[in-house]
């Protein structure tokens, strides 16, 4: 750190950004470990990016693209639901260009709360199918800012035909309608919910008939959007549970939903929920009278959370964290980024430390708590005492 550090001794660490050295300005992607505490709202209140010389660089977090060239819609044909399996539709591209993202619409005042894996496969003659993606996932959960994602991305197509299907055997999925573009590679917007890096301890509880599977925190608190099971290929129908704990003694509800896995066709394993925050989590799945699914594992699923921001020639970043009393940073970048056609070059968020120059800025009672509930009562047990002492000498005289 430099002489300039002093300025940042309230927060308590560093995380060093690898990038590739530039001689020009450009704008660099990091994605934020999860060492870096989201905070209560998921807003990361106290989340600094500081140059070398100690400088604050504006930052944006996920932000939004303009949307891209070429989108455009297209007719949607042989729609249709197979129970036990999946909704399916077929996209007719025309003689349009050739395409590598699919835009999915889907009717939210139905479904506004989902998680789904989509497989997308291309077709020259509507008979001959070849998968182009499997297991994209597209989400959305009610009342969380419009974060969620619909987009697929695929390797470059020409065919004229994309099939879409979605596999939730259970309910038709409301597809409402599909766009089409050509990224020509070009990042996505939203990424994908991805597993956090977290171990489950399990443990069964005989008497409920439930297993139960415990995310232990890491100092920090996570912000989980969906959890989703791995089995062993047996077939169950099972109510699971989401729940949130900061002690790790008391237990909020987060979510609730059924998974599944059929013999004849189709499986639903995975459910999103809104986001929250908390220090420890549990999955539970309730077995009622059936012996517990064997190979039944669950995995917590998080938004990956990316800042971007305007990166000087020569110059080092760092991304400070852990000052509890910062305030929101108010930066005008991402309402610009989302107005304008960009791509940021990779960076990688190193090994967190300790802040050198951290030093404690709250009052000794802020820092300490108990010590003034001591003085106070210390306070009043001398008072107490000279009460006694004064009443006393007052029976004597």
């Amino acid at each position: 750190m430099t002489a300039d550090a002093a300025a940042w001794n309230a927060w308590t660490t560093v995380t060093p950004v690898a990038a590739a050295p530039a001689n020009r300005p450009r704008f660099v992607r990091v994605r934020l470990p999860l060492a870096v505490n989201p905070g209560p709202d998921g807003e990361y209140a106290d989340l600094r990016v500081v140059d070398d010389r100690g400088a604050e660089t504006p930052y944006a977090i996920d932000p939004q693209h303009a949307p891209p060239d070429g989108l455009r819609a297209v007719r949607m044909v042989d729609t249709g639901f197979v129970p036990h399996r999946y909704t399916q539709a077929v996209l007719d591209l025309g003689n349009g260009p050739a395409a590598d993202t699919v835009m999915l619409q889907v009717d939210t005042p139905k479904l506004p709360t989902y998680l789904e894996r989509v497989t997308i496969e291309a077709s020259d003659d509507r008979k001959t199918w070849r998968i182009v993606r499997d297991g994209a996932i597209v989400y959305d959960v009610a009342d969380d800012g419009g974060r969620g994602n619909q987009t697929v991305r695929f390797p470059e197509s020409s065919s004229r035909w994309l099939r879409v299907r979605v596999a939730d055997p259970q309910r038709p999925f409301p597809l409402s309608g599909a766009l089409v573009s050509d990224t020509h590679g070009a990042q996505p917007a939203a990424p994908a919910l991805v597993p956090l890096a977290v171990a489950a301890v399990a443990g069964n509880d005989a008497a409920a008939h439930r297993q139960v599977w415990t995310f232990e925190d890491r100092g920090v608190a996570l912000r989980p959007s969906a959890v989703a099971f791995t089995d062993g290929g047996a077939t169950f129908a099972r109510h699971a549970l989401v729940e949130s704990s900061d002690d790790g003694t008391t237990w909020a509800q987060v979510a609730d939903g059924e998974i599944t896995r059929f013999a004849e066709g189709g499986a639903q394993t995975s459910f999103a929920f809104g986001e929250s925050s908390a220090r420890r989590w549990r999955v539970v799945v309730e077995n009622g009278d059936d012996a517990p699914v064997p190979g039944l594992h669950p995995a917590l699923l998080a938004r990956p959370r990316d800042v971007v921001f305007e990166a000087a020639p020569q110059r080092r970043y760092r991304l400070l964290s852990g000052n509890d009393g910062a305030r929101p940073p108010a930066y005008d970048l991402g309402t610009r980024l989302a107005h304008s056609t960009w791509r940021a070059d990779p960076a990688f968020a190193v090994q967190a430390r300790r802040n050198e120059a951290y030093s404690d800025q709250r009052s000794g009672t802020e820092r300490a708590p108990g010590a003034l509930t001591g003085v106070l009562l210390a306070v009043a047990v001398a008072l107490g005492a000279l009460a006694v002492l004064t009443m006393r000498g007052a029976k004597k005289a």
